[in-house]
């Protein structure tokens, strides 16, 4: 087991043209450089079927292989960062899917949101939010909002620099992170 806190990279959109997945490789460094060693876990490559378990969340009975391999990831994580981007004033189905195959991996787990939009996720973040509050992580901070601008899209919307577009953020993102590393490795000491 590494000494590191070990926090995860969940990143929410699967759209095959997506900011995401840029966001959260660029990320990754910002978690090394707190610290931390960052777990990507993309949902477009995890590909979780729809909640499809007999029994809820709550009871912690795991029968399919996907689920189970999906609770071991998320329990060995000491810490979450959320990449959400806003779809119509809220987050994706798949991230929604994602946390609700769970329950008792979730609690006390620190954690943050990164949301990206035209309003920087405002919407997304706030539904997000209040959604991993009452399944019990422990959010710190009040996250990170990234909002666009038209200069960082070309013509077929995708983005121009990921780097740049993080980079607008890095104060912020640098701030979270440093916040949830070290609440992180708090939890570590602890157990």
């Amino acid at each position: 087991m590494s000494a590191r806190p070990q926090i995860g990279i969940i990143v929410g959109s699967t759209r095959p043209v997506r900011v995401g997945r840029p966001v959260a490789d660029e990320l990754v460094a910002l978690l090394e450089s707190a610290g931390a060693d960052a777990v990507m876990l993309d949902l477009a490559e995890i590909r979780l079927p729809l909640l499809d378990e007999a029994m809820p969340p709550a009871s912690g009975v795991r029968t399919e292989p996907h689920t189970i391999a999906w609770a071991g990831r998320i329990e060995a994580l000491d810490g979450v960062v959320f990449v959400t981007p806003d779809y119509n004033s809220g987050y994706p189905a798949a991230l929604k899917n994602a946390i609700d195959y769970l329950k008792s991996e979730w609690v006390a787990k620190p954690a943050i949101v990164v949301s990206y939009g035209w309003a920087g996720g405002r919407s997304a973040a706030a539904q997000l939010s209040a959604v991993l509050g009452y399944i019990g992580l422990a959010l710190q901070g009040e996250g990170v909002q990234m909002p666009f601008a038209s200069t960082d899209f070309d013509e077929s919307m995708r983005m121009i620099d990921a780097s740049a577009f993080v980079g607008r953020s890095e104060a912020a993102l640098r701030e979270s992170v440093e916040l949830l590393v070290s609440a992180a490795a708090e939890e570590l000491v602890a157990a």
